[in-house]
């Protein structure tokens, strides 16, 4: 049964978001009363109307680089997990390929020592190599 996978969007990225959001609005409103100061200071009445008149445009430049971000970091995410299944996969394709010649090889030497006894049995002379000599892994 496949393993159900969870939500592209988990509550890590969700309070990443938030965070990132907040640090982006605390460094916007820094900003704006940096500028106020800097190009003379109206009052803090002027400087509500600035952040007001601005947060528009904060919002989407904000928004933007949080969709782009934790898209990245989504996209990576899965990345990894699909990178860790598909050596997983690989990992068991492996042994069982081992597996595999493991029986053929055994298949070969059983199929060649019957053929061994029943020569034997017969008197007649063997020489055929065991399969393991001759490279002949299937008999």
């Amino acid at each position: 049964m496949e393993e159900k996978r969870g939500s592209l969007f988990t509550v890590r990225d969700a309070e990443s978001a938030i965070v990132t959001y907040t640090v982006l609005g605390l460094l916007y409103i820094i900003g704006i009363c940096l500028h106020e100061l800097i190009t003379g200071w109206n009052g803090l009445l002027e400087m509500l109307r600035k952040l007001d008149t601005m947060s528009p445009v904060f919002n989407r430049t904000a928004i933007a680089f949080i969709v782009f971000k934790e898209g990245a970091d989504i996209m990576l995410r899965r990345f990894n997990e699909w990178r860790a299944e598909h050596a997983q996969s690989l990992e068991k394709a492996k042994e069982q390929g081992i597996e595999q010649g493991r029986t053929e090889a055994y298949q070969a030497i059983a199929a060649w020592n019957k053929r061994r006894l029943a020569a034997e049995a017969k008197g007649i002379p063997f020489n055929e190599p065991p399969p393991s000599q001759n490279g002949d892994q299937h008999g």
